[in-house]
This record gives C-alpha cells, sequence and structure tokens, in this order.
C-alpha cells in the first residue's frame, strides 16, 4: 500500500488522500510512504480499511501537524492481524471496524464522542 508523503495540512481530524493498493513488483519514489507487506489482496484491503477508521487517524493527528506524512508520525497507531485470524472482522463497515477498535483498546464514551466529533469519515 502507498500513501502520499505530502498528504493534508496537518489539521486534526482531516481526511488522507486514498491510499493505493500496490500489486507484486510494484515500486513508488520517495513521494510516497510504504505500508505493510501483505500476503493476500484480502490483508492489504483490510489495512486499507484500518487506515480509514477514524481511530487510526486520530492516533495519527497526535503526532502529524504538518503535511508532511513520514513513516514517523504513525508510531502510535497499534499494528493489527490483518488475517482472518484477527480479534476484527474485517468484513464489516468502517464505522463497524471502529466500534470494534474503541471496545478492543477499551476507549471510554468520551473519548469515542471525541474521536466521532472530530474525525471526518473517508469512504
Amino acid at each position: 500500500m502507498f500513501i502520499p508523503k505530502s498528504n493534508g495540512t496537518g489539521a486534526f481530524g482531516e481526511t488522507l488522500s486514498t491510499p493505493m493498493l500496490g500489486e507484486p513488483l510494484t515500486g513508488c519514489t520517495e513521494s510516497f510512504i510504504q505500508i505493510g507487506a501483505f500476503e493476500s489482496q484480502t490483508e492489504a484491503q483490510n489495512c486499507l480499511k484500518y487506515i480509514k477508521t477514524k481511530l487510526c487517524r486520530a492516533l495519527l493527528g497526535t503526532l502529524k501537524v504538518t503535511q508532511d506524512n513520514p513513516k514517523s508520525v504513525w508510531q502510535n497507531i497499534p499494528l493489527q492481524d490483518f488475517t482472518p485470524n484477527s480479534d476484527i472482522d474485517w468484513t464489516k463497515s468502517i464505522p463497524e471496524i471502529d466500534r470494534q477498535l474503541y471496545k478492543k483498546y477499551q476507549l471510554s464514551a468520551e473519548e469515542v464522542a471525541f474521536i466521532e466529533s472530530m474525525i471526518k469519515p473517508m469512504s
């Protein structure tokens, strides 16, 4: 998966430019960051859903304060299992995945309300 290294303004809650799923033997320039090396297309699509969740982007917003989007600003985002063995049901919609993640990480009602009010949805 490839995401532009320069992305947005750094405003908390903004959406990301649409990540691109790569195919085997696809490369990119330093204009993009690469996320993951997946065993299947399904795992890559599950990761894409994760990146589109409000929780993931809220955590990204804790370090991404400019348009620069290097790997270092992603360090607060927990790794997930994107396989069918995951504790998250990746077949669900992004809002449903967010609810699973809120439960998994035991977010309080106030934390969930903050994220839901501040983070813009991504399609």
